[in-house]
């Protein structure tokens, strides 16, 4: 008996619709305007293209979007990156937004890369990497956006 094939297409872009509705179902506890416009435009965008990504699926679907979801060849990898975004979002609160992206990034960019990623060099780069990218990402949302960012007991 043959594995059943999935369209992976379909399933990312029903999960895209039902994600972006609850978090614009959520908007509502939001009572500033100005807050809302932000999320509510990323949420919204995200809906549409789903919406694009499951007419095409129907219409069209792409050959190689067929397959067997459960049979994913780096499972043990998968599952740590989902390990460790969760890990993340749990220290935010903890050691701030910024120090925990930086070691978020190095860490799955460690763990995830291949063999000749953990080269002494390369972990040089991997750590100017993440902090300037964390950096950028603080400084557009704090400064520009002015967002305020969770701050913890390092940052």
């Amino acid at each position: 008996m043959g594995k059943r094939k999935h369209n992976t297409d379909r399933i990312s872009a029903i999960s895209m619709l039902i994600f972006s509705a609850l978090f614009l179902w959520q908007l509502k506890y939001i009572h500033s305007p100005l807050d809302v416009i932000f999320p509510r435009t990323i949420l919204l965008g995200m809906m549409t293209l789903s919406i694009i990504l499951l007419v095409k699926s129907i219409v069209k679907p792409d050959p190689g979007s067929l397959k067997d979801i459960f049979d994913i060849k780096n499972r043990g990898k998968v599952a740590a990156g989902i390990l460790g975004i969760f890990l993340w979002l749990i220290l935010i609160p903890f050691i701030g937004f910024a120090v925990a992206s930086v070691l978020a990034l190095i860490v799955l960019s460690i763990f995830l890369g291949t063999e000749l990623d953990r080269a002494p060099m390369k972990l040089v780069s991997t750590v100017v990497v993440a902090s300037v990218i964390v950096f950028l990402i603080y400084y557009f949302f704090s400064e520009f956006m002015e967002v305020q960012l969770p701050k913890g007991i390092l940052f």
